[in-house]
C-alpha cells in the first residue's frame, strides 16, 4: 500500500513538472491534421508588432486572430490534398526560402556571435570623438503665418498693444500643424528651418518676438521664441548604446568584406552580367 502511495505521489509529481514545463500544450483548435496549442498561440500573439499585441491578448483579439488562424488551416488542408506540396512554383519558393534562412544563419554563427563590443571600446571611441556628440544650440519657437505682410503688420501691432501671441496663433496663422497649439513649433536647432526663418528666429532672444515679418516661400511669419538652450556635450551615459551599436556594425561589415574575400577565392564565380549592358 505505501509503494502503491509512493507511486501516486511520483506521477502527479510528473504530472506538474511536466506541466510547469509546457509539456501538456493545450490544443485549442484543430483542423485536419493541423493543431493551434495555446502555446503557439501566445508565441503568434508576441512575434506581432507591440502596438497590436494588447489587443490580440484581449478575449476579442484572440477570437479574431485563432478565426484567421483557421481559415489559414482550411486552405492550408486543401492544398495539401492538392498535392501542392509537390507543386513546381512552391518547390522553387521553398528553396529560395530555405537559401536565404541559410544565409542568415551562416551570417548570425559566423559574424553576429562572433563581434563584440565592450564598455571600454565604446568609452574609448567616445573619448576620441567627443565633438561627434555635442548637442547644438536650440530654440523653442511659436510662428504666426499669415499669406500677405500687412495681415503680418496687423499681427505684430495686436503683439505690441500685449495680446497674447498664443490666441493669435490659432485666430490667424495658416499652419494647420501648429495652429491648434498655439503656434508651437517645438525645440529645433540650427539646419532645421529654412533659412530666413532660421536667422530671424535665432537672433531673437528668449521671451522676444519678430519686430519685423519674416518671409519664407511659405508666407510671412511672426516669430516668438519661447525658450533657449546653449549647445552641450552629450553625456557619456545618453550614447552609450549609439556607439556600441556603432562599432559592432563597423566590425560586423568589416567582417563580413573579410569573409566575401576568402569565398571569392575558394568558389568559382562566373558573372556574365556585362553582357546585359552592351549596347546593342
Amino acid at each position: 500500500m505505501k509503494k502503491i502511495a509512493v507511486l501516486f505521489t511520483l506521477l502527479v509529481s510528473l504530472f506538474f513538472f511536466a506541466f510547469s514545463f509546457g509539456l501538456t500544450d493545450k490544443v485549442i483548435l484543430r483542423v485536419g491534421d493541423s493543431t493551434l496549442t495555446q502555446s503557439q498561440l501566445d508565441e503568434k500573439i508576441a512575434a506581432l508588432p507591440q502596438q497590436y499585441q494588447e489587443y490580440y491578448s484581449s478575449i476579442d483579439g484572440k477570437k479574431i486572430l485563432i478565426d484567421s488562424i483557421k481559415k489559414e488551416y482550411l486552405v492550408y488542408e486543401m492544398s495539401n490534398k492538392a498535392k501542392y506540396d509537390t507543386n513546381k512554383e512552391v518547390l522553387a519558393q521553398i528553396e529560395n526560402i530555405k537559401k536565404q534562412v541559410m544565409v542568415a544563419q551562416y551570417l548570425k554563427d559566423n559574424i553576429e556571435s562572433k563581434i563584440k563590443v565592450s564598455a571600454k571600446d565604446a568609452k574609448k571611441y567616445y573619448d576620441e570623438n567627443k565633438d561627434m556628440f555635442k548637442k547644438d544650440d536650440q530654440i523653442k519657437a511659436r510662428h504666426i503665418l499669415v499669406a500677405t505682410e500687412k495681415e503680418a503688420k496687423d499681427i505684430i501691432a495686436k503683439l505690441n498693444k500685449g495680446e497674447s501671441f498664443q490666441a493669435l496663433a490659432r485666430e490667424f496663422s495658416m499652419d494647420p500643424g501648429s495652429k491648434v497649439n498655439g503656434g508651437d513649433l517645438g525645440w529645433f536647432a540650427k539646419g532645421q528651418m529654412v533659412k530666413p526663418f532660421e536667422t530671424a528666429a535665432f537672433a531673437l532672444k528668449k521671451g522676444e518676438y519678430t519686430k519685423q515679418e519674416v518671409q519664407t516661400q511659405y508666407g510671412y511669419h511672426v516669430i516668438f521664441v519661447e525658450d533657449k538652450k546653449d549647445a552641450e556635450q552629450l553625456a557619456y551615459k545618453d550614447v552609450s548604446t549609439e556607439i556600441e551599436n556603432y562599432l559592432k556594425q563597423n566590425s560586423q561589415k568589416e567582417a563580413l568584406d573579410a569573409l566575401l574575400k576568402d569565398a571569392a577565392a575558394s568558389v568559382k564565380v562566373e558573372d556574365f552580367s556585362e553582357q546585359l549592358f552592351l549596347k546593342k
